[in-house]
């Protein structure tokens, strides 16, 4: 017979890293912005902060292609 205490204990679920040290280098950022605004606000991830030419979220940093971040190479 199954002990159901040590069941419950296996069946919760935890949140760990979602997004781990990633950049994207994108043409246009006001769209990635919209995109991945729409997909952080649906895993509940708030986006930590924006510029004219970046914004990042968890560790995810997207960037414009001329920002000084992205040395001028797409991703």
């Amino acid at each position: 017979m199954i002990d159901q205490s040590k069941q419950e204990d296996t069946m919760e679920l935890y949140r760990g890293r979602l997004i781990d040290h990633i950049q994207l280098v994108v043409r246009d950022l006001k769209a990635s912005r919209r995109f991945y605004g729409a997909v952080l606000e649906v895993l509940g991830i708030p986006v930590g902060g924006e510029a004219e030419d970046y914004f990042w979220a968890d560790e995810l940093f997207v960037s414009s292609v001329d920002s000084r971040a992205a040395q001028g190479v797409l991703t």
